[in-house]
């Protein structure tokens, strides 16, 4: 069975949603992407608003997820990601809480807007309570609702 290391940061960090996606996983642990910025410039229909993305940014980091899912695993996040019209894979690597350096999958928009998306709020809430459930700290989720330029929702 083929194993990958999958790095979420949207609103697959958010347990029961990505429960409900791919089933249970092999492994979680906090991780950390360093080169990119966490950015709101994807809109998505089904959540109504702005959705987390990646863009290259050698002095920014992002904090996520590390899941630990199979090859099988990996076809649904794609499918559900909307691959490849709305979205597409790249590899990464990743600095693995108690791991070290991995190589990595995730997922980035395909068609990013110029400029800022207000993300929903029950995006933004999804995001924020995977944040909590994987013990990130309050200086975490600051981040991203600075990110998500939407600092006025808990």
């Amino acid at each position: 069975m083929e194993e990958v290391w999958y790095f979420a940061y949207g609103w697959s960090l958010n347990k029961s949603l990505m429960r409900k996606c791919i089933g249970r996983w092999l492994d979680a642990r906090r991780a950390e992407l360093r080169g990119f910025k966490l950015v709101f410039n994807a809109y998505s229909k089904s959540w109504r608003g702005g959705v987390a993305n990646l863009v290259e940014d050698e002095s920014s980091r992002v904090h996520g997820v590390a899941y630990r899912i199979t090859g099988e695993q990996l076809k649904k996040l794609d499918r559900f990601e909307g691959l490849p019209s709305r979205a597409a894979r790249i590899s990464v690597e990743i600095s693995v809480e108690d791991i070290g350096e991995v190589k990595a999958i995730t997922h980035i928009a395909v068609n990013p807007r110029r400029g800022w998306i207000l993300p929903s709020r029950d995006y933004l809430s999804a995001m924020l309570k995977g944040l909590k459930q994987h013990g990130f700290g309050d200086d975490v989720l600051r981040e991203v609702r600075r990110a998500a330029r939407a600092s006025a929702i808990p």
